[in-house]
């Protein structure tokens, strides 16, 4: 918990730079030295848990793909009922998957360069890689909001559709 701690604290402290900064100061470098191994450990922890997080976001979204929004479209189809805002979103839950198995596989990449670099001896790209891992992160966050607004918008749809087939 204390190691969590200090990088949430470390990256408060880089969240005030600019990020136009070429260089971080004496005292963040000085930071990131001396507690280079429980940052690493922290970061560690969190590449182990994201990927579990990856895995368990792609099944659910696989599941709901597969297990539900394509059914359903077959079923229309079959049954001469088009409902093209159920296909529109279906598209766009397709699409948006894709991208963020692309995103993950960005920022995974970013997280391994990241882990990769002696803290002790080059704090600065240390920094530099980890500012370039936190936007590559934050893109995935943004991936996972809009795949959670695409899931919502299926129910609704779906229930809209009920209601109308009454």
């Amino acid at each position: 918990m204390r190691k969590i701690a200090l990088v949430l604290a470390l990256g408060l402290s880089f969240a005030s730079v600019p990020v136009s900064a070429a260089e971080i100061s004496t005292t963040q470098k000085i930071t990131i030295v001396d507690n280079c191994s429980a940052i690493k450990d922290s970061l560690h922890a969190v590449q182990r848990e994201d990927s579990r997080i990856r895995v368990y976001l792609g099944r659910y979204y696989e599941s709901i793909l597969t297990k539900f929004i394509t059914p359903l479209n077959v079923r229309l189809v079959e049954n001469n009922i088009s409902d093209t805002a159920l296909i529109a979103n279906q598209e766009q839950f397709v699409d948006r998957r894709t991208v963020f198995i692309s995103d993950y596989i960005v920022y995974q990449q970013a997280l391994e360069e990241l882990v990769g670099i002696d803290c002790k001896t080059e704090p600065q790209k240390f920094y530099d890689k980890l500012k370039i891992a936190r936007e590559k992160r934050e893109t995935v966050n943004q991936d996972v909001a809009k795949m959670n607004e695409l899931t919502n918008k299926q129910v609704k749809l779906v229930t809209k559709l009920k209601d109308e087939l009454k």
